[in-house]
């Protein structure tokens, strides 16, 4: 009965949401414009077809995510001609991630990417050209863009493995920090000031939320007031840092457009907060006291 009820309500989620990104197809209302609907669908796309088909499949619509968000950094990044085999291996280490996702290898997924691909890529930089310089710099901005926008990203995947409500869970109160700074936004400047006033404001709002959702996920009150704390703070310490990363590529508030940045700035609010709450969320689930 439970389980009914619960696929009955994360498809209510997926269809609301649909409604709400065809009428941002539609219309014009600001609102629906400073949000990012398509990428909140595609989250509940994968969370929807991993309860009524199969996760196997569902992991792989986060993987073209993955994709799609770093091929649009690399369009944006300053990279040489010579580096296109190290670009190229970075392609190929998504697959290589995911893959470990639904076998539950949890050892070989956590050192994929920062192990594997960043010795096998500085190599394949080398490897593309005779050309010295820049080779640091290289290295380092497909290095970077492979941790960020892949790996932190997958932690989402591997978080719906344990459970699709503890993503859905991260995914509703990242969506809820992202839209109160929407409403409060007044510059994109990154002033610590206003960092603070959108996490105090937020905080109050995500503790809600995941006490409420406490009866989906399991978790007990004590750590949903604990993560309702903690994921506003990760996802300020990402926006924070994102805006300065964004600045120098480039993408500023009118090329938001695709491949011009839309992807990067709508999942900077994950890339410190996936991370984090999978592995404070794996910890405690593995002692048998906490959860």
């Amino acid at each position: 009965m439970f389980s009914d009820v619960s696929k009955a309500a994360i498809v209510l989620m997926f269809l609301v949401l649909s409604v709400f990104a065809l009428l941002k197809r539609v219309t014009k209302l600001s609102v629906l414009r400073g949000l990012y609907i398509n990428y909140l669908w595609t989250f509940f796309l994968i969370f929807t077809v991993s309860e009524f088909l199969s996760f196997n499949v569902a992991i792989w619509i986060l993987a073209i995510l993955c994709f799609v968000a770093l091929r649009e950094y690399f369009t944006l990044v300053d990279i040489r001609l010579q580096d296109r085999w190290g670009i190229l291996g970075a392609y190929f280490s998504i697959p290589f991630m995911i893959i470990f996702i639904p076998l539950n290898w949890y050892g070989l997924f956590i050192i994929s990417i920062p192990v594997y691909a960043f010795l096998v890529i500085p190599f394949l930089v080398v490897l593309g050209g005779k050309e010295t310089e820049g080779t640091i710099s290289s290295i380092g901005a497909i290095d970077f863009g492979l941790f960020f926008l892949v790996y932190c990203i997958g932690h989402i995947g591997y978080l719906a493995l344990f459970s699709t409500w503890w993503a859905i869970m991260l995914i509703i109160n990242v969506s809820v920090c992202d839209f109160i700074a929407f409403l409060l936004k007044k510059s994109k400047k990154p002033r610590l000031s206003n960092v603070l006033i959108h996490y105090f404001i937020s905080a109050p709002v995500t503790i809600i939320f995941t006490l409420a959702l406490s009866f989906w996920t399991g978790i007990p009150w004590l750590h949903s007031l604990i993560l309702g704390l903690l994921i506003p703070t990760l996802v300020a310490i990402g926006r924070y840092t994102l805006t300065y990363i964004e600045a120098d590529l480039g993408i500023g508030s009118g090329r938001l457009l695709p491949g011009k940045g839309r992807v990067i700035d709508s999942l900077r609010s994950f890339l410190y907060a996936a991370p984090v709450v999978f592995h404070y969320i794996r910890y405690f689930s593995m002692r048998s006291d906490a959860f």
